[in-house]
């Protein structure tokens, strides 16, 4: 038991020497070659003392996040009244305190949703069914988009009057 501990913790202590290199700038050949390990334990244990950590401090954001909350709640009804009664300052603080709690929330992504431009041209149609094909969506024209079938029931006719 006290030789599967020892083993354990010089395994510990060996992962957060390698993640103290890779943080330095090192590689993970460069890693294998200090310790005299192979390349696949490095990328093994950088990977697990990162997962162990990640798993340690995971509710320390959520700490992190209520205790911001409480600040911007706080100074958001000292600001409040004065907003309601125009005052412009006032307005404009809210707004911010506002965005910045959106923020903590995740309710305003740092990306948009959809990027997606459509762009208007004349169709002239005439009885025959036709099909839209939309090539690929996004920036990334790799992405085929499936086709659907057509409608029978579409027909001609000028689609922006009705």
């Amino acid at each position: 038991m006290a030789l599967q501990n020892g083993q354990r913790i010089a395994a510990q202590l060996r992962r957060y020497r390698m993640l103290s290199m890779k943080i330095a700038g090192a590689s993970e050949r460069q890693i294998a070659e200090q310790e005299g390990i192979s390349h696949g334990l490095v990328n093994r244990d950088i990977k697990k003392i990162l997962e162990d950590l990640a798993r340690d401090n995971t509710g320390n954001a959520d700490k992190i996040r209520v205790l911001q909350m409480e600040r911007y709640n706080a100074l958001l009804l000292r600001m409040w009244e004065s907003a309601m009664a125009a005052n412009e300052g006032a307005v404009d603080r809210v707004i911010k305190i506002m965005d910045r709690i959106n923020a903590i929330n995740g309710v305003i992504p740092d990306k948009p949703l959809i990027n997606m431009a459509i762009e208007q041209t004349s169709i002239q149609m005439n009885q025959a069914p036709f099909t839209f094909r939309i090539e690929h969506a996004g920036d990334n024209p790799d992405q085929d988009i499936s086709e659907t079938e057509s409608l029978p029931e579409t027909g001609g006719g000028n689609i922006l009057k009705g």
